[in-house]
């Protein structure tokens, strides 16, 4: 192997090599690590390895990640006398932002934290590694942006060794009735309220017990939506994308998991002893394989943002029209929001992620040779997996192409201007629509809000109807960017999803239904043509054509463009005001930098 990074801090010596022998004298004793008690003399020469995890115990999916780590770190110890170093770094829980705007300032959402914590994530984790001369990393990711920020870390670490391993999903939760309630659940439980649906009582013990352990979002929102796309690259530990995190009591570590855990430290070793990197497994066969899953699974919008950034960071060229250049596969994963089971299902039912990723390399979707941290092709990992046997659609969690939960991706990626003489394209730069299978075209006019809770309040009190098209603005990625979930959950909860398009220049979560649009680039804040949409002007949209327009006409857009001033709006101080200053758009993954010439 060539010269191990951590070398460099006995070539240093001083105070840098004094602090790394008093580190390594606590992290070969037996109340550290476990294990056999060694007396360190200095004289250890293995590699220097870091397990990193989204720390803090406010982050229900990721609060098992700590005991998750000591087991990798345990397991490095005591099967191959190496010493790990456990790293949480810094982690936003997504929910919890979403629930609050600032008081003086309501256009801004404290879920604007949430697409710039990707990058913070990221960053932490390369300057954990960078400042300590690491030799090889794991990075056990969970919660939303922990996933992609994960994947981008291991992006821009692709000359070591890195493996990921994701921390798994959550069990659903059980009311006190006996009905099976999870996040999606409780995200539509004010609009289901506000219709009558469910009493109060009800309500409150939705919130109460629909969470009942840690682990991501059990439905195919981001989290699970980035940790599939993680195994189908070949940086995860495969099977890790489905296995729960924790057992059936809700307190214990599934046993699965732990044992995911030691084969992320075997991977590791292996490519440490093979004298392989991450960046070896990864190219442009890669992302192709990764582009045809994201829409096979049903998965979220966010992932249009994230997979381009990864892929700048692994040097591969990938970007929407990459994207959108497989829309067509059919979707083959029967969770929700496009199905009816969850993440734990394709475990307990279908054998989890393998059995699905053999179907589609059977049926020629996907590229078998492509690579993984293994060192095999994903071809070769898969061999000898027995593909799913097709009885009874409606009630299997994997789909055949014959019997798809829909033909075609629910993600529909509109580029381009096609702006007319009476209409005007409302994302020249690019958009995404999710689309139900039953609407891929609306028409209706335009319900414009600039704030998110105003348009929620809105929807709970009636005054938005069945063909309206509410147009949410101002909230793009220079000032955030934020998951509009209250809104979406909200017309899903009163059951007007299907009968109320949104378009918006923000983000939604995976968890949402309906008829979406969302990513209009340029963004209101920049200038774009959402900016000038007014009350009662006709959206169209058509996911056929891929087309989105609003009825302006080109003389009375310039003039509304002229008289438009951006509103005045101050942004905390921290992450969100620096990176609203340097950030790309969403087109280009949101990265905090400029585009390489």
């Amino acid at each position: 192997m060539k010269k191990q990074r951590s070398d460099f801090m006995k070539d240093i010596g001083g105070c840098p090599l004094t602090m790394w022998h008093g580190w390594m004298r606590q992290a070969v004793k037996t109340d550290f690590r476990g294990g056999k008690d060694v007396n360190y003399s200095g004289d250890y020469s293995g590699p220097t390895v870091m397990v990193v995890y989204g720390g803090g115990e406010t982050n229900l999916c990721n609060l098992h990640h700590q005991k998750l780590a000591e087991h990798v770190a345990s397991h490095l110890w005591n099967s191959h006398q190496v010493v790990a170093a456990i790293e949480p770094v810094a982690a936003v829980t997504d929910a919890i932002s979403m629930g609050h705007a600032y008081e003086d300032e309501p256009r801004l959402s404290a879920m604007g934290y949430s697409l710039f914590s990707r990058e913070i994530f990221a960053s932490s984790i390369v300057q954990q590694v960078e400042i300590n001369c690491v030799d090889a990393v794991i990075v056990i990711t969970g919660c939303d942006k922990t996933v992609a920020g994960g994947m981008l870390a291991a992006s821009w670490l692709k000359y070591l060794p890195v493996v990921l391993l994701h921390g798994g999903t959550i069990r659903a939760g059980c009311s006190l009735s006996g009905r099976s309630i999870q996040i999606e659940t409780a995200n539509e439980a004010a609009g289901m309220l506000a219709a009558g649906k469910i009493d109060q009582a009800e309500h409150d013990d939705i919130l109460l017990n629909s969470l009942p352990s840690p682990g991501g979002c059990g439905i195919m929102a981001t989290s699970n939506t980035m940790a599939v796309l993680g195994s189908s690259l070949g940086m995860s530990i495969f099977s890790s994308a489905s296995t729960p995190a924790m057992d059936t009591d809700h307190q214990s570590i599934h046993p699965e998991k732990i044992q995911e855990a030691q084969e992320a430290a075997d991977t590791l070793m292996k490519m440490i002893d093979e004298d392989r990197v991450i960046g070896d497994a990864i190219d442009e066969r890669s992302f192709k394989n990764a582009s045809v899953m994201l829409h096979a699974i049903g998965g979220s919008t966010n992932a249009v943002i994230h997979l381009p950034a990864i892929a700048e960071g692994f040097g591969v060229s990938f970007g929407l029209e990459d994207i959108r250049s497989t829309s067509d596969t059919p979707i083959l994963l029967n969770l929700m929001p496009a199905g009816k089971f969850v993440m734990v299902d394709l475990y307990e039912k279908a054998g989890g992620l393998p059995p699905l990723v053999r179907y589609m390399l059977n049926q020629g979707m996907l590229d078998p040779t492509a690579g993984t941290i293994r060192g095999e092709t994903i071809g070769e990992m898969l061999e000898g997996v027995p593909a799913p046997v097709f009885n009874d659609p409606e009630n299997e969690v994997i789909r055949s192409v014959e019997s798809p939960v829909k033909p075609k991706s629910s993600l529909c990626i509109v580029t381009g201007d096609k702006s007319t003489a009476d209409q005007v394209s409302i994302a020249s730069n690019g958009c995404v629509f999710k689309l139900s299978a039953k609407t891929r075209k609306f028409k209706g006019p335009a319900r414009v809000f600039d704030h998110e809770g105003e348009a929620v309040e809105a929807v709970l009190k009636g005054n938005i109807v069945a063909g309206d098209a509410i147009v949410l603005r101002y909230q793009g990625v220079s000032v955030g960017c934020p998951e509009l979930l209250r809104l979406t959950a909200a017309l899903t909860g009163m059951g007007t999803d299907s009968s109320i398009a949104v378009v918006t220049d923000g983000r939604l979560s995976g968890v949402s239904r309906g008829t979406l649009v969302v990513h209009v680039e340029p963004e209101a804040w920049r200038g774009g043509t959402i900016a000038l949409i007014e009350e009662g002007d006709i959206i169209s949209l058509n996911g056929d054509e891929e087309t989105l327009f609003a009825q302006i006409d080109a003389g009375e857009l310039k003039r509304r463009s002229e008289q438009w001033k951006r509103p005045k709006l101050e942004l905390p101080r921290g992450p969100m005001r620096i990176a609203s200053q340097i950030v790309r758009p969403l087109e280009e993954g949101a990265l905090w930098w400029p585009r390489d010439k």
